[in-house]
């Protein structure tokens, strides 16, 4: 009877955790790229039909101010897609193609709406483009996502015969990119159909795939960006766009039919599978339209893509959630494209980074009026390049350009276009004075939080980029209190990027201000290092021994080896042992960096597979070190038991998973016998056993396992199961 109790609570517990993941609503983001704010039917397009994108608002909502966080793609989507305002991590540039710069992308410490999601049982894809970065280490796969069939870089070929370069690593920059096959997931394939099609079919393929689980996708396509490339039926159903100057606006036209066309096949998916009513459906434009370049049309806004006025980042905007969000609806209140993340992880009780809160906000409660205010009092530009800034607060926005002397305040209820005729810049308005001095109050603010661009854009490829750096002294030797005055010089010298960025990997012994100044505070070691900041991989470092340390005794590091698929990251730490209280510092270093780098606080980067060997040698303490075997593994080599899933029936569930405190649960949904459980990483390598008997639960010690994903695989009389669980100690 105790058994038979048993066995009823766990069943009821296990069908609770299904009922709870089928509640969680799917999303889908669809996003175009350089589509022009009045290029749509709900934003009264009557030159360009777009019924199925209108099905989105007439289901559901029109954003009539609806932005997205940078007027240019890829700074844009990394707001999007962390639920951050870019500026605060650095990626405010479009990043070029370049392969072998892990740092040319997404950093590594933001999480990702895939990362968040994917802790809460949900299936997350991306299908289109990326523009993230290009490096392997920010391959799509390995910032979250389950699945991936898209394009690397910031746009693409339409037509599979113009597709010649198999490899997209082969590809060299941002041009060859547009050339290469589409990646599924990590295998390069040959397609037969324009790409927009493309896409539109592998969404709803991913859609079917999924209807039984909660599911995240982001369907990214790259039109209407150019090239301009459009099929011919489609071009034939804009006669009226005929003449030579129209040309290229009527090729524009097409191709946002075409990916009308696919939002059509996506909603009428979601129907036929009856779904409709639990998954909600975004649609906006990744930035405004370039209209010079591909012919859009930004309607009655001023500007176009990459400015600060309202038609660089205002854009088509709108949501449906059937019989959730009351349909028709039209809402004016400013959104942006962060709360699309913070939406989705307030509604699925996904978990968000505790050190780097989200800028967005959940919409839900807006759109069903429980929440009557503003869900954004602020909304923020900086383009620090061309030293362009704006904020808008209420209805009023102020804009900045370059040296401050053309400055400009508008009153976007009377004045959305922006015009500056007839007084309509309010800026030397006396009546306005404290609205602008609030707006400025409020930038200046802002900005404050702002970091420097972590890497150069495609702006800057034809400039002279810094490929060296010097130090005035490699080695100081100090005593406590002193100071010491380093210099740095980029070479070449007529190199554009000049910004250095000091840090100390012991501050605690020796630390160093901005500007290069080492204040030595006790004994021991410290290594001082000197990066361009734009471009990390060039950097020097100095040595710098305060007083008399003693001698360290040993140094263990955390892990003895670390098994990675390529492309992935770890994390080394290391403890030295001592017989005095001096502060050590360690020494990083990489005896095969074309497999595997460190950097000085042993965050490690994958570039290929193969071995490579970490050294940690503790500074000041001749052949004291401690080593780590890095085995880095190409993609296809996972062991079978990533293949070999039983989806039904789910015979035992994981508690919690996330997986942390060092416990992990496997719960069966009945007595078994003879059952055994392990536990592989993402190399498919076990690293715990078990073998429960006659039981219903057995608990894992999962305490000395580094954090990441892992896969739980129990068999049982020759049948076998496999869950994926992220470890979080």
């Amino acid at each position: 009877m105790k058994h038979s109790l048993g066995f009823i609570v766990l069943v009821l517990f296990a069908l609770s955790i299904q009922a709870n993941s089928q509640n969680k609503p799917n999303v889908i983001v669809i996003m175009a790229d350089d589509l022009g704010y009045g290029d749509v039917g709900f934003n009264g397009s009557i030159e360009i039909p777009t019924p199925n994108i209108d099905r989105i608002a007439d289901n559901g909502v029109k954003f009539t101010s609806g932005y997205t966080t940078y007027s240019v793609c890829g700074p844009s989507r990394a707001g999007f897609i962390t639920g951050r305002y870019q500026q605060r991590f650095g990626f405010e540039r479009n990043p070029l193609y370049r392969v072998d710069d892990p740092h040319m992308g997404l950093p590594f410490d933001e999480m990702t709406i895939a990362e968040s999601v994917s802790q809460v049982g949900y299936k997350s894809g991306i299908i289109g483009k990326w523009h993230l970065g290009a490096h392997l280490s920010n391959h799509p796969l390995n910032r979250g996502f389950d699945e991936f069939y898209g394009h690397l870089g910031g746009g693409h070929n339409y037509f599979p015969e113009d597709l010649t370069i198999e490899d997209s690593y082969a590809a060299t920059d941002e041009s060859q990119s547009y050339l290469t096959w589409i990646l599924r997931n990590h295998t390069p394939v040959e397609t037969d159909e324009y790409i927009t099609d493309e896409f539109s079919k592998e969404a709803v393929e991913f859609v079917t795939r999924h209807k039984d689980n909660p599911f995240f996708l982001f369907l990214s396509y790259n039109a209407p960006h150019t090239p301009m490339q459009a099929k011919a039926e489609d071009l034939a159903l804009f006669p009226h766009l005929q003449d030579e100057t129209g040309y290229k606006r009527k090729s524009y036209a097409a191709m946002v039919h075409a990916v009308d066309r696919g939002v059509g096949r996506v909603l009428d998916k979601l129907q036929e599978l009856n779904i409709e009513d639990n998954t909600i459906v975004f649609f906006l434009s990744d930035n405004g339209g370039p209209e010079t370049k591909n012919a859009s049309d930004n309607g009655v806004l001023r500007g176009k893509k990459s400015d600060v006025y309202e038609g660089g980042y205002r854009v088509p905007f709108a949501m449906q959630w059937k019989n959730n969000i009351t349909s028709g609806l039209v809402y004016n209140y400013p959104v942006s494209s962060l709360d699309i993340f913070a939406t989705l992880s307030a509604l699925s009780g996904s978990p968000t980074h505790p050190d780097k809160p989200l800028d967005g906000i959940n919409l839900i409660p807006y759109l069903k009026g429980e929440n009557t205010n503003q869900p954004h009092e602020t909304i923020f530009l900086r383009k620090i390049d061309q030293d362009r800034h704006a904020v808008r607060y209420g209805n009023f926005k102020v804009i900045h350009f370059k040296d401050g002397t053309n400055k400009k305040l508008y009153d976007l209820s009377t004045n959305i276009s922006e015009n500056d005729a007839d007084g309509n810049n309010l800026y030397w308005n006396a009546d306005y004075r404290s609205n602008r001095d609030q707006l400025e109050a409020i930038m200046q603010q802002w900005e404050a939080g702002l970091q420097y661009p972590g890497f150069l854009g495609l702006m800057h490829d034809d400039l002279v980029w810094a490929n060296e750096l010097t130090l005035s002294a490699n080695n100081l030797m100090v005593n406590v209190n002193d100071t010491e005055q380093l210099s740095a010089t980029i070479l070449p010298l007529d190199a554009f990027n000049d910004v250095v960025l000091w840090s100390s990997n012991n501050t605690t012994v020796a630390s160093v201000d901005q500007t290069g100044l080492v204040t030595a505070h006790s004994d021991g070691y410290a290594l001082i290092t000197a990066k361009v900041i734009d471009r990390q991989q060039v950097y020097k470092q100095c040595v710098v021994k305060v007083g008399n340390p003693s001698v360290s005794t040993g140094i263990t590091l955390s892990k003895e080896a670390i098994n990675v698929i390529a492309g992935e990251t770890a994390h080394l730490s290391a403890v030295v042992s001592s017989n005095s209280d001096n502060s050590y510092a360690v020494e990083w270093s990489s005896n095969n960096p074309s497999v595997a780098t460190i950097n000085e606080y042993g965050f490690i980067i994958t570039h290929s597979d193969g071995s490579a060997i970490i050294t940690a040698t503790v500074m000041g303490s001749s052949g004291v070190s401690a080593t780590c075997t890095i085995n880095s593994y190409p993609y296809g080599t996972v062991t079978s038991i990533l293949n070999n899933r039983v989806k039904q029936p789910e015979w035992f569930s994981l508690y919690p998973n996330p997986a942390s405190n060092g416990v992990l649960e496997v719960i069966f949904n009945e007595n078994v016998a003879n059952a055994k459980a392990c536990i592989y990483n993402s190399a498919g390598y076990k690293v715990l056993e078990a073998t429960p008997h006659n039981t219903c639960r057995y608990t894992f010690d999962v305490s000395a396992l580094h954090n990441g994903m892992y896969f739980i695989n129990v068999s049982m009389n020759k049948k076998v199961q496999t869950k994926k669980v992220m470890i979080r100690n």
